[in-house]
């Protein structure tokens, strides 16, 4: 690793200091789990308990190390207002609005940026076209509303994702509370290889 990119620890200790106000206990669970564990971390807690600012570890990590990161959520409008809240992030990081990017099925703003914030089906389709789309330079994949992989017509879409993400891309999936996430985890593990940290919170 270059001497002038941070290590995961350092990095650890910058975001914390970055942030406006104590971390809730998940939020610190979940922060310290994303920048130890080595393929990833879900996070199960219920809506409004700020899941959002762990899902900006990710992000923040991916500038710091000059790395790729994704953004998906399973619903466009939800890709937009997400769009907004990781531009004004980036920019009180010090970084540039440009570095997040915004792609969608109708729009499309900043597609070469660092940071792209997708819907999930954006990134399937970059994993089944490698030709035009090389994953090399990708270091995470968060994917927010994760309790959608159990929607009947739309889970599909996540699951062959999970499938086709290079090993050596991280995960943060992001899930409202569900009843079987530690199922999940052994699923996970055993189908795809991917041993990810779980962290709740009711």
């Amino acid at each position: 690793m270059p001497d002038n990119i941070p290590s995961r620890d350092d990095l650890a200790g910058l975001y914390l200091d970055s942030l406006p106000y104590e971390p809730y206990p998940v939020q610190e669970d979940a922060l310290l789990a994303w920048f130890t564990a080595e393929q990833g971390v879900m996070v199960c807690a219920p809506t409004g308990m700020g899941k959002t600012l762990i899902a900006e570890a990710a992000l923040f990590e991916a500038l710091h190390t000059r790395t790729v990161a994704y953004y998906t959520t399973p619903l466009i409008a939800l890709t937009e207002q997400k769009f907004r809240e990781m531009q004004d992030a980036a920019v009180r990081w010090g970084f540039s609005k440009d570095d997040i990017g915004l792609v969608t099925g109708n729009r499309c703003v900043n597609p070469e940026a660092r940071i792209l914030v997708v819907v999930a089906e954006i990134l399937l389709n970059r994993l089944l076209h490698t030709e035009a789309f090389d994953f090399a330079d990708v270091s995470a994949v968060v994917m927010d509303e994760f309790h959608s992989f159990n929607d009947f017509e739309r889970g599909v879409v996540w699951e062959l994702s999970l499938g086709l993400l290079p090993k050596h891309v991280r995960l943060l999936l992001l899930s409202a509370t569900v009843g079987n996430s530690a199922e999940f985890i052994v699923w996970l593990s055993r189908s795809h290889g991917r041993t990810v940290r779980l962290i709740q919170s009711s």
